[in-house]
């Protein structure tokens, strides 16, 4: 059997739509079509043995992550943040970063994930990756959120079976991918990942990216953490793939009363986020105390000045309105 270097071959191409269908779940039809038409456009491998047929699929999944071409997309829409107030604040913007920071203990990672979790139950496709978070636990946190108790401290009213039973088919339909990313991997690395994950389960790319924490996806350098490039990374991928994303960052500052400015900010930030937003716990920094009180405000970028009111529930890692 001749094998054409353009990818043209029936058989290689069929085989190829079948391991995408697998991969992806998306009808073998529409798979064989998306094979066609990237062996038209020269972009499977010129040799399509096991290797180039895994390669082939790989290219092919990401394609599909990424939705329309750049010529074709509509515009998306923005993904408003859930607090009230905090609409006008920031929304978060297909094809822009949007950076929360805070000091230590505060809750930002709960906060992005309350995020995640809004903008899932609204229909948008959504991602959260955490270097610092398991993917079991943060299966876990989700459910606190949304079903308020702790599912590691005590049982579901009516008991397990009957909440796996009238929640699993809500869980299993919610668009919220949640990954757990490896010690080394990039960000890409861990896009790609997720992004898969969401095409395999509702066959849309992803609308939402949140990432916790830019400081886990960069590398150590001779004068520290090269947060920067992670920046750099990040916003090309969010304008690459047409979607918002919301990052996160631990600051520092002398002392937890020091009002945080733009030069606290790790390197990078104040570049590639489009908008930065401060959660202020006081009280809490560094000892994780069950201080309630918070504040969401803009430092960067942001049409509201006042800060937004907020209470974390932290059994049931949610932040309500105050």
């Amino acid at each position: 059997m001749t094998k054409s270097r353009n990818g043209s071959n029936t058989t290689h191409q069929q085989q190829i739509a079948k391991e995408l269908h697998r991969e992806c779940g998306c009808g073998y039809q529409e798979a064989l079509r998306r094979v066609r038409e990237a062996a038209e456009a020269g972009l499977l491998p010129p040799r399509l043995d096991a290797a180039g047929r895994t390669t082939a699929v790989a290219v092919l999944v990401e394609a599909l992550a990424k939705g329309p071409s750049a010529a074709r997309r509509q515009p998306a829409e923005v993904c408003p943040l859930p607090w009230p107030g905090a609409a006008a604040m920031a929304g978060l913007v297909p094809g822009r970063v949007t950076a929360l920071v805070s000091l230590p203990t505060a809750g930002r990672s709960t906060l992005a994930l309350n995020m995640a979790l809004h903008a899932a139950e609204t229909g948008r496709p959504t991602l959260f990756t955490s270097g610092e978070i398991t993917t079991d636990v943060l299966k876990e946190k989700v459910i606190a959120a949304r079903y308020g108790f702790d599912p590691r401290r005590q049982a579901p009213p009516g008991g397990w079976p009957a909440f796996r039973a009238s929640t699993l088919p809500e869980m299993q339909a919610l668009p919220l991918a949640l990954h757990g990313a490896t010690v080394g991997s990039t960000a890409r690395d861990s896009l790609v990942s997720g992004a898969t994950a969401i095409m395999k389960r509702h066959l849309r790319p992803i609308g939402l990216w949140a990432i916790d924490t830019v400081q886990h996806f960069s590398e150590f350098t001779e004068t520290g953490l090269d947060t920067a490039a992670t920046m750099r990374q990040v916003r090309a991928l969010a304008s690459e793939y047409n979607m918002a994303v919301l990052v996160t960052a631990q600051v520092a500052t002398d002392h937890p009363d020091e009002r945080m400015t733009t030069a606290h900010l790790p390197k990078g930030i104040s570049e590639h986020a489009e908008r930065v937003m401060v959660l202020d716990r006081p009280g809490a920094y560094w000892t994780n105390s069950a201080a309630a009180a918070a504040t969401l405000s803009g430092l960067q970028n942001t049409s509201r000045t006042r800060p937004v009111r907020m209470t974390l529930q932290f059994e049931n890692c949610r932040f309500l309105s105050a």
